[in-house]
């Protein structure tokens, strides 16, 4: 038995296939040759020299590991049946195009006559010198001792990983062999309920081999939420950004798979995390012991299994659904394999995977025998255990595997995504099977599939193991642009993937030579990414072996609409959620296009006229393209087989016929059929064939406003429009009759888990929807004749209880609803949330015993009054707005009482509540918001009752002119918001963050004890006159201080500010400002941020200095500043500076900018609002800015020469009207990134000057520019214009 990965060779056999179905002897290509003699032996000799190559493919396979030779006669092999196969497909587009062109009744007539003598004649020499290399290596078969082999096909499953976490270190390393489970523990962790609720902020991130600190930096960026496109390129940007998105969190990080002991490095990464919130944590994991040695903490480890709980995992999953004492043959067998696992569950499972469709002893001892356990180390560090899960595999699922490798270790990828590719590139024929293959890859645990979370689909990835080995066995032919850059692996590849990021041509510059590239695919990080027009125009048009290719996630808008002409192979093309308007007509040239994917182009207007050219498209996703019109010719495409997201407007002028929709099969996922008031009777409904749309899944059926002349005709119509019972989700907008039909209470739709009625104003009764046993979610919204609902709304008694699945109901705009009759014998036993909304006579009763009910929200129902309260012992979520509920404050407070796990509790425009008793709430409440209460009051705690009991996460109060602060319970964000009866406010010491805003007669803040406050936000205070006295001591952990139109504040308190404040605003405080000299903030040596708005009334103050900490500077009309202020200021990153500085303006016009010399660490500028400035001086700036920002200076003409500094890196001008000109020398050799908007009057860029760094052009409403832009754009194809309307 040859030992080692049949690896690359996989690839081989598909494109084989598809060599061997194009000469297949009475295929439609050889018809086409069939008077040329010649020609036709020529393409007769090629598939028989490939056939008599294939039969020793597979020992060539076994043997490459093990022999060079072998290895080597491999690739050749693979290089000439990628020229074969390339240039039948050429002659294969010209036969497709035609038969497209249909200019004869046949192909075999056409070919003879059309086939260009000149086009085979080159295509024949080529074809010759092919079979001559095939040839040669034909004759080396003996030499290198491959011999024929025929295998047979077998099939058989793999899961996630283990891991844990320690809490008493910041840094939390976990170590343990690869395929232990370290990750799976981290993942345990990570998704613990508590933990969510314990950390502010959480981020995941898989480092792996390669360390990049770019790299991790903007991934965890992204993770966090703070990324932005434009800081793509520079990692001290990224790290400062990421340092002020964890600054004062509490957060959770985990650094996957680390790899790299370099310390300098390390001490680097660990200083991103240093000025998080005490408790935060960075987990770990790694396999390497130097790892976690060098961060200095404890480490866990995570050990193997011992062999019973090993054989324990192993029997679970081989022995599945089988007895083991009925099996002692294969117990005694198992044991040992198990042991021979080494303790690690990756390796148990996946060879459990394997063995769990075996019953022969026989084939569990070839498995126990297999000389691949007795190779040293593992096979290029692979488990012996997945070699012998891959060796396994049948050749198909080989392959489909191998090309897995396309994807970044921990990357998620979508299973249809998956599909279409293996189907494109020819490793799998059909849909079905690919399906049936995806399956069998997670039976074998070879996938593992990840939990859903929200905005992104069901997703699964590759242990990192399993990943590696799915490099191997790809033999590089599927690889990863980041981690194979300068490398000579990129032209031998054929599959290749890339992190998407901003502009991406410097990143796909190497592509210019991969000609023989199959497939292109760009890994999305769910932001906002855009394509160059250098990479659409001059590279993407050169990969002309494509047949698989994705720009999805792309912020693209326009097409190039010649980008298709050379990329004739094309099978697959996603432009998923990109926002173009329209497709360019070159893709109806696409003929062998067989999936084209255009969900969620939310822009998209129109498809070509052509598209029925397109004669082998097989898959087309329109989804959510809410512009798009759905045009007759889609219905031409006869071999379409999945039409997904179609939207049909019947009637009117270009609309369709219901026959249409009869006609269009295959549809799949969502349908909307809209304007169905242009359906006259049912006889034109039949034509529809709705219940013939078996896999639909998703239907809206839609009528416009208008008033129907027959309900029982509207009732008829909807009626023939029943959907077939696999639907899932159905929505019914406008529908104009009185009565539903019976179908729609039908309990044969075992699917349907929503439903939602809009609109439908004439309907005066409810259908009988308790019957439908799987319905979750029912909206009933707009239904202005229903006046109650009924006994008939819950459907007739059986043994289930009505609404047996629903989770949650919705009621909105029900103007004359008055009653809801309630069963009272168990109805919505599951429902989870219940909200109902303006329905203004609604009186009486609610369901009672909503045992299941964890969210309820009433609004504008005014005349609903309950007369007992509720059992909600579920309730979480608890909302009631501009509703009256209850007559008596003793039932409300009854009612609170009741909800013994009550989390977030609001109340708005409720002025009939007087009292709210905090003492008998639990302790589970942790938000409270109440708005526009007037007349409540809260009541003093009798006895021994007292608030201690509650600790609320946040209290919003607003508009509650009744309220005293003091008997406010704690909470750690506390929000008073317009109590105009308030004079003085003391700070409660519990809270952390404090914000009061628009108290208008508040005169003093005061502080009894020592308090926690971090942040404190006061604004439109008009009245307010001092600040907490002793600050320092009193407030000792206030980071933030925001001050906002609080024009009486004098001064800051005796002692000053606290020592530990970080950030300090002070936006429109007249009197604070022009009296700054008291400020004393050079005592404050952790301050970072500053930010001073004012109103050009100060007057200029001697001795005003500030801290060298400070890192950002936003000053705004403080016209006294002096740039002697600034010199101190040597850690300053980010300056803004507006309104109308004199001696700041006459430094940046005469270049007398001495006194910026010292902001050696000055990397943005941003300078607005200068009405007088009118142009920039030689060495005006200072050398190290990357960043400059020029806005709203109307009288800036020009910059002189060498004004910009050579570092800057993006220069962004917009709202200057007399700008004229940019010349090439004003411009450094570093710019990357020039945009210019509103500048009506610039009229000269230097387009054929412009810096060679220059990749990113922007113009917005500058129309003396387009034109000269426009003339060019052509020419220079190195830069991405944009002109927005």
């Amino acid at each position: 038995m040859e030992v080692g990965l049949a690896v690359g060779g996989a690839f081989l056999s598909s494109a084989l296939n598809v060599l061997f179905d194009r000469l297949a002897p009475q295929g439609e290509l050889l018809k086409m040759f069939q008077k040329r003699k010649n020609d036709v032996r020529i393409l007769k000799k090629l598939r028989m020299t490939l056939l008599g190559l294939q039969a020793v493919l597979s020992d060539a396979e076994n043997k490459q590991a093990s022999n060079q030779f072998v290895s080597q006669w491999l690739n050749e092999f693979r290089h000439a049946v990628d020229s074969a196969e390339n240039l039948i497909e050429q002659v294969n587009y010209e036969a497709l195009r035609l038969k497209v062109e249909g200019q004869h009744q046949n192909l075999a007539e056409t070919s003879n006559q059309q086939v260009s003598d000149d086009l085979f004649f080159n295509i024949k020499d080529k074809l010759e010198e092919t079979i001559e290399t095939l040839e040669v290596l034909e004759k080396q078969i003996g030499r290198l001792g491959l011999k024929e082999y025929f295998g047979s096909i077998k099939q058989e499953t793999r899961t996630p990983s283990t891991s844990l976490v320690d809490d008493s270190d910041i840094f939390v390393p976990i170590v343990g062999m690869g395929g232990v489970g370290k990750t799976t523990l981290a993942k345990a962790v990570y998704n613990d309920e508590k933990v969510k609720h314990h950390f502010g902020l959480k981020a995941w991130f898989c480092v792996s081999e390669a360390y990049d600190a770019f790299r991790i930096t903007k991934g965890l960026l992204q993770e966090v939420g703070s990324f932005d496109l434009k800081d793509d390129d520079n990692l001290n940007q990224l790290q400062v950004k990421l340092k002020g998105s964890l600054n004062g969190k509490k957060f959770l990080v985990v650094l996957d798979d680390v790899w790299n002991d370099n310390y300098h490095e390390w001490d680097d990464l660990r200083n991103l995390f240093v000025q998080g919130h005490m408790g935060s944590k960075i987990i770990v994991t790694t396999r390497k012991e130097s790892v976690a040695l060098m961060m200095g903490s404890r480490a866990i480890n995570v050990g193997t299994l011992s062999s019973e709980v090993s054989w324990d995992l192993f029997k679970r999953h081989s022995l599945e659904n089988r007895d083991p004492k009925e099996h002692p043959e294969l117990e005694e067998v198992g044991k040992k394999i198990a042991d021979k696992c080494g303790g690690l569950p990756l390796a148990l499972k996946a060879l459990a995977g394997i063995l769990r469709c075996k019953s022969e002893v026989d084939e569990w001892r070839n498995i126990l025998r297999s000389e691949v356990w007795e190779l040293p180390s593992c096979f290029n560090g692979i488990l012996p255990a997945l070699m012998l899960s891959y060796n396994d595999l049948p050749p198909d699922l080989k392959r489909c595997f191998a090309f897995c490798a396309i994807y970044p270790k921990d990357y998620q990828f979508c299973k249809d995504q998956v599909i279409h590719l293996w189907i494109a590139n020819g490793i799998l024929p059909k849909l079905h099977s690919g399906n049936q293959y995806f399956l069998e890859l997670i039976s074998r645990s070879l996938f593992e599939r990840v939990p859903k979370s929200k905005g992104k689909p069901d997703g699964f990835l590759m242990h990192d193991l399993v990943n590696d080995l799915a490099q191997i066995a790809s033999s590089k032919l599927c690889i990863r642009l980041e981690e194979n850059k300068g490398s000579h692996m990129l032209e031998q590849s054929r599959h290749m993937s890339y992190l998407m990021g901003y502009g991406d041509f410097e990143k796909l510059k190497p592509l210019y030579k991969l000609e023989q590239l199959r497939t292109l695919l760009p890994i999305t990080n769910y932001h906002r990414n855009r394509l160059s027009n250098r990479v659409m125009h001059n590279i993407l048009p050169r990969l002309t072996s494509l047949r698989a290719l994705s720009m999805s996630h792309y912020e693209i808008v326009e097409l190039p609409n010649d980008l298709f002409i050379k990329l004739k192979l094309l099978r697959f093309l996603d432009l998923s959620q990109t926002a173009i308007k329209r497709l360019p007509d070159s893709i109806c040239a696409l003929y062998n296009l067989e999936t084209l994917l255009l969900s969620s182009c939310y822009c998209l207007e129109e498809l070509p006229l052509q598209m029925e050219r397109l004669i082998n498209l097989r898959h087309l996703d329109i989804s959510n393209t809410s512009r798009l019109k759905m045009l007759l010719y889609l219905s031409k495409l006869k071999n379409l087989q999945v039409l997904a997201g179609a939207k049909l407007l019947l009637g009117g002028r270009g609309g369709l016929r219901m026959e249409d929709l009869g006609e269009v099969q295959n549809l799949y996922g969502s349908l909307s059929v809209l304007e169905l008031q242009n359906v006259v009777d049912r006889r034109e409904a039949v034509k529809a064939k709705m219940r013939e749309k078996v896999h639909a899944e998703k239907l809206l059926l839609a009528w416009s406003d208008s008033v129907a002349d027959n309900s029982q005709t509207e009732r008829d119509i909807l009626d023939e429009l029943h959907p077939h019972t696999n639907i899932k989700q159905l929505q019914i907008i406008g529908y104009r009759g009185t009565k539903f039909p019976n179908w729609l209470a039908d309990p044969l739709f075992l699917k349907l888990v929503q439903l939602s009625l809009s609109n439908c104003k004439d309907c005066d009764s409810l259908p009988a929807l308790g019957q439908l046993p799987s319905l979750k979610f029912l909206s009933i919204r707009g239904m202005h004749r229903i006046t109650e609902v009924t006994e008939e709304f819950y459907g007739s008694s059986s043994s289930k209880k009505p609404f047996n699945s629903l989770e949650k109901l919705e009621f909105e705009g029900m103007p004359e609803w008055k009653q809801w009759n309630v069963l009272g014998n168990g109805e919505f036993p599951t429902l989870e949330k219940l909200s109902i909304e303006n329905c203004p006579k609604l009186m009486g009763k609610l369901p009672e015993n909503l045992c299941s009910l964890t969210e309820l929200s009433i609004s504008r129902c005014p005349e609903l009054n309950l007369e007992t309260p509720i059992q909600l012992s579920s309730l979480q979520i608890f909302g009631v707005f501009d509703s009256l509920l209850f007559y008596e404050a003793g039932l409300f407070t009854s009612q609170l009482e009741g909800m013994k796990q009550i989390v977030d509790l609001s109340v708005g425009d409720c002025n009939s509540l007087t009292s709210l008793p905090f003492t008998i709430l639990p302790s589970t409440l942790k938000t409270i918001w109440i708005y526009h209460c007037r007349e409540l009051k809260l009541e003093s705690p009798v006895g021994e009752m007292s608030y201690c009991n509650i600790f609320l996460e946040d209290l919003t109060l607003e508009e509650c002119d009744s309220i005293s602060p003091e008997l406010l319970p704690r909470a750690r964000t506390l929000w008073a918001i317009s109590f105009p009866y308030l004079t003085r406010f003391l700070i409660p010491t519990a809270t952390e963050a404090l914000s009061i805003w628009s108290c208008e007669n508040l005169e003093k803040l005061s502080v009894a004890f020592p308090s926690a406050i971090t942040y404190l936000h006061i604004d439109d205070c008009s009245k307010l006159k001092w600040l907490p006295e002793q600050m320092q001591e009193l407030l000792p952990s206030l980071k933030e201080l925001i001050l906002e139109n609080c024009p009486e504040i004098e001064s800051f308190p005796e002692g000053g500010l606290p020592f530990n404040l970080q950030k300090l605003e002070i936006l429109h405080c007249k009197k604070l400002v022009n009296s700054r000299k008291e400020w004393r903030l050079l005592r404050h040596p952790c301050l970072r941020d500053l930010v001073i708005e004012h109103d050009s009334s100060d007057k200029d103050i001697e001795h005003w200095e500030l801290p060298c900490s400070i890192r950002q500077l936003t000053i705004g009309n403080l016209i006294t500043l002096r740039p002697q202020v600034l010199k101190s200021l040597t850690s300053l990153q980010y300056l803004c500076i507006e309104g109308n500085l004199h001696q700041i303006q006459s430094m940046l016009e005469q270049g007398r900018f001495s006194s910026f010399s010292h902001l050696t660490s000055l990397q943005s500028l941003h300078i607005r609002n200068f009405p007088n400035l009118q142009s920039l001086s030689q060495s005006a700036l200072p050398s190290s800015l990357y960043k400059l920002t020029i806005q709203h200076c109307p009288n800036l003409q020009s910059f002189s020469e060498s004004a910009l500094p050579s570092s800057l890196s993006q220069l962004t001008i917009q709202h200057c009207p007399n700008l004229q000109l940019l010349s090439e020398s004003a411009l450094p050799s570093s710019l990357s990134e020039l945009t210019t908007q509103d500048c009506p009057n610039l009229q000269l860029l230097p387009v054929k000057g412009m810096p060679s760094s220059l990749s990113k052009l922007y113009i917005y409403d500058c129309p003396l520019l387009k034109p000269l832009l426009e003339f060019d754009k052509g020419n220079t194809g190195q830069i991405l214009l944009k002109f927005p309307s």
